[in-house]
């Protein structure tokens, strides 16, 4: 069965927020930065790339296990030095439902049903589905293994755009490490009510500009040790003063 999220309650004060990270956010851009594939302008999508040295400002909202309901602190404590995004369909699927669950949503899904038929006509096939789903409900209630069942959100089209970033496993070491994390994005509700979420992407604002090479050997930061560079052909020379 897969891992459930965590279930998020708490929010956070977006319209504060806004107005610090507004102004600590930088602009990345591909050709110039460590970026690739940033999503496209997309109203449902707010996120920001803060440098790390404000990163400690955010310590309050960093709740591993307890995230807020609207805010996402997509790496902190992980300044990314590189970042790629992809768009992808996240669902989930469980396998290991109890009778009563099942029950409970086969009565929730009836009980709309005959709610609308008080407030509207039902046309022939809704009328169809209402009694079909009664009876479904009456055969599960008596018969509780007339039916094997799972829950799934598959169908729905949740479609997220994710974030991997590598970042500094180890500092001393120059070890990076690989992770990826979606987004959150504003949803909009029955009565076509907004819910505004937001995420803070941190970054290392000298490493986000330049290419760290994944064989961790970093060449060229051992190089700039070296102020004398004397190139013939194909070959430099670097030299130090001892």
């Amino acid at each position: 069965m897969p891992r459930k999220p965590a279930k998020r309650n708490d929010e956070a004060p977006l319209d504060g927020l806004r107005t610090v990270l507004k102004t600590q956010a930088v602009t990345l851009s591909p050709g110039i930065n460590q970026i690739s594939n940033p999503p496209p302008t997309d109203p449902q999508l707010e996120y920001y790339f803060i440098p790390m040295q404000y990163m400690k400002q955010y310590q309050a909202y960093n709740r591993p296990g307890k995230p807020l309901k609207n805010l996402k602190l997509v790496n902190y404590d992980k300044p990314a030095i590189s970042l790629s995004f992809f768009y992808k369909h996240k669902y989930s699927i469980e396998r290991s439902v109890t009778h009563g669950d099942v029950v409970q949503h086969i009565k929730n899904y009836r009980d709309e049903l005959l709610n609308r038929s008080l407030m509207e006509q039902l046309s022939v096939s809704q009328l169809k589905e209402l009694r079909e789903t009664d009876e479904l409900l009456r055969t599960v209630r008596e018969q509780p293994d007339a039916y094997q069942a799972c829950f799934s959100n598959y169908h729905h089209k949740y479609y997220y755009w994710y974030c991997t970033y590598r970042y500094f496993d180890d500092l001393a070491t120059m070890k990076t490490t690989t992770s990826s994390e979606h987004l959150l994005k504003h949803t909009e509700r029955v009565g076509h009510e907004v819910h505004e979420r937001l995420n803070i992407i941190f970054i290392d604002p000298e490493y986000i500009n330049e290419a760290v090479p994944h064989d961790h050997k970093l060449i060229d930061r051992e190089l700039k040790n070296y102020p004398i560079q004397l190139r013939q052909g194909i070959t430099t020379l670097y030299l130090r003063q001892v």
